[in-house]
């Protein structure tokens, strides 16, 4: 049992005793657990590593919050790392999405104008490649065929073959199942051919969280002010183009509400807004078929539902 386990990694690693462990069911890749110590740090997070592949693995995450800190961006300490667990920094600070509801309008809109500067600071972080970073930061990007080549490399978008490899192979899988609706997935299909000149991207690749939502940020009241104090899970960080990391906030409506768009473009500036449609469309392709593979039919029926009712507004 790992319950069993974990008092004997805190005894190990910081010499205490353990006072109390609970399981924190949220999260992909990893199974975490808060736990109470006897001894400075007197709580941590400690994370199993339940996930094997290399763009999802804790090597990967150090790398990031390594990175994070290093650019002054609240991430977690890390205490220790081994190739079964993680140990970080418990923050110190609410969670935002269990306290947005409460919140007042001028402190939304206060707090989503740092949500924009903080996201610009991440997206400062450049890569020289587009992919998926893998540990020790290694970014898995596209090799071209090489047998036989002959004359030049063909001149194409370096960011939209990156973006449609990746995404595609969702899309085929979901293509593979029975009773799909066809006549959703062409719409989808022309949605995407329509609009590739949107999408394609000419800047250098960014560092992006990959997973940026209420939920994995932290605030604290300081000198009468929220601020945010940290961000967490880093599993779904990538070096993509900057807008792919405005997904998860669109899903949560800043882009349909026009006072937390603004606070969120006086943070961070410019955002091609309809990119970031299209690349919903695209994760949220994926979503489905992860749905339809776990056998939840019936959220991934709703999802395609509102993928339609999206593709309407075009």
């Amino acid at each position: 049992m790992v319950e069993q386990t974990i008092p004997k990694i805190v005894e190990k690693e910081f010499k205490a005793k353990t006072l109390e462990i609970a399981q924190i069911k949220e999260g992909y890749s990893h199974s975490m657990y808060f736990v109470k110590i006897n001894k400075h740090p007197f709580e941590i997070i400690l994370r199993f590593t339940n996930n094997k592949r290399e763009e999802n693995s804790l090597e990967k995450e150090e790398f990031i919050i390594r990175t994070l800190r290093k650019n002054k961006i609240p991430a977690p300490k890390i205490y220790v790392l081994t190739k079964d667990y993680m140990i970080l920094e418990k923050i110190q600070g609410e969670r935002l999405d269990k306290i947005w509801d409460n919140l007042s309008a001028e402190e939304k809109y206060n707090i989503t104008r740092k949500i924009g500067r903080m996201l610009k600071d991440i997206h400062a972080i450049k890569f020289d490649k587009f992919g998926k970073i893998k540990k020790n930061g290694e970014i898995e990007g596209d090799n071209p065929f090489t047998f036989r080549k002959e004359g030049t490399e063909i001149p194409h978008n370096k960011w939209l073959r990156i973006l449609l490899r990746d995404s595609l192979k969702d899309y085929a899988r979901l293509l593979s199942y029975e009773n799909i609706d066809l006549k959703l997935m062409n719409k989808v299909n022309n949605f995407i051919l329509n609009n590739l000149e949107t999408i394609k991207y000419n800047g250098e690749a960014s560092l992006i969280h990959g997973d940026f939502q209420k939920g994995h940020l932290f605030i604290r009241r300081i000198e009468n002010e929220y601020k945010i104090v940290g961000i967490i899970d880093f599993e779904f960080a990538d070096s993509y183009c900057p807008e792919y990391d405005f997904i998860k906030l669109h899903r949560e409506g800043f882009f349909d509400n026009r006072k937390l768009l603004k606070a969120l473009q006086e943070g961070y500036g410019k955002i091609n807004k309809k990119a970031v449609e299209i690349y919903r469309l695209l994760r949220d392709i994926g979503f489905v078929q992860v749905l339809f593979d776990s056998g939840n039919k019936t959220k991934a029926n709703e999802v395609l539902k509102s993928i339609k009712i999206r593709l309407k507004k075009y």
